[in-house]
């Protein structure tokens, strides 16, 4: 099977035609700063939070967050930013012991 027909349409016309991604359907975007911060945007609902953990669920999918001292400092229109010395980031839920499988 072709490996590119596996990929969303929509992928497939963003990296043929170099078209931005997230231009034709919701997208979630993230940017750490250090291990420090991060701002993401794109998020639905807060699934779990702890100091030591936060899951988010995202337009196209879930993020688990783990570290210490972990803080929400904003949660405004779809943009969350998070704070505190991040050790992971997982994208989709890890089990509550930690262990993704």
């Amino acid at each position: 099977m072709n490996k590119n027909a596996r990929k969303p349409l929509s992928q497939r016309l963003c990296e043929t035609f170099d078209i931005p991604v997230g231009t034709f359907g919701k997208i979630s975007f993230i940017e750490a700063a250090g291990n420090r911060e991060l701002s993401i945007s794109g998020c639905e609902s807060l699934v779990a939070y702890t100091e030591e953990c936060v899951v988010l669920e995202l337009c196209d999918g879930c993020i688990t967050i783990r570290g210490s001292d972990l803080t929400l400092r904003s949660f405004t229109g779809g943009r969350v930013t998070v704070n505190g010395i991040i050790v992971s980031i997982f994208y989709g839920r890890e089990e509550a012991g930690g262990d993704a499988d």
